[in-house]
């Protein structure tokens, strides 16, 4: 195995151990570990990107910022925690949109009907949930509101990619669901509701990830394909 793919490998397998590491936390209540472990979930999926990527194209670049904007959901929420909603909402939002964008050339070169047909259904959903949470939302009903549009935008994208993407945007639909029922609709109640919702995002994430790679025509580690060679016959 190249030393490249084994680097490759190895992200993989330790952004598995954190995920494992940090959803142990939240069901034995650990905070430090908790609040210690989120935040390198997206540099370390930069880095699996990175060492997948032959040289940065567009989707790569669209894919780097919108990890970065998680990131920055994860991390800074933490140091405001009176303000954790608003700067959830705008960072993911951003984070979206970039996922979105990424994901569009992939969802008009390969999409399956039955991905999409099934994707389609993703907008009645985020409606519906928006419509009841959106008593609970308050001043932030406008960025729930952009963010709702662009979640169910990711998520009918994501099919038309791969199986990773659509079962990654899928995922990613589903956490934010349940985050946001766990947030903006009292009264709703879901048993270890923060292990599901961070269960499904970082799984998601990977997946969409994962998928994507998927998606390159070459890897870091593919073979040098051998340059054609110009044959002249002369009678």
């Amino acid at each position: 195995m190249p030393p490249i793919r084994t680097i490759h490998v190895a992200l993989w397998m330790t952004y598995a151990l954190l995920v494992t590491v940090h959803l142990s936390a939240l069901l034995a209540g650990v905070e430090v570990i908790q609040r210690t472990s989120q935040p390198l979930f997206a540099p370390l999926l930069i880095a699996v990107l990175l060492t997948a990527i032959p040289h940065r194209t567009r989707t790569s670049t669209l894919v780097v910022a919108g990890l970065l904007f998680a990131w920055a959901g994860d991390s800074l929420s933490q140091l405001a925690p009176e303000a954790v909603e608003l700067i959830s909402v705008l960072c993911f939002l951003a984070a979206l949109v970039c996922y979105a964008a990424a994901l569009a050339p992939l969802w008009h070169r390969s999409r399956d009907p039955l991905r999409i047909a099934l994707a389609i259904p993703y907008g009645g959903v985020v409606i519906g949930l928006f419509v009841a949470c959106a008593d609970g939302a308050g001043p932030l009903l406008p960025a729930v509101a952009a963010y709702a549009l662009a979640l169910a935008t990711m998520a009918f994208l994501s099919a038309g990619g791969n199986g990773l993407t659509w079962t990654g945007g899928t995922l990613f639909l589903l956490s934010s669901s349940m985050l946001a029922m766990d947030w903006f609709l009292p009264g709703a109640s879901i048993a270890y509701s923060s292990v599901w919702v961070m269960f499904t995002y970082a799984v998601g994430q990977a997946l969409l990830i994962a998928g994507i790679i998927q998606t390159l025509p070459a890897r870091r580690w593919s073979p040098a394909r051998a340059g054609a060679a110009l044959v002249i016959i002369e009678n």
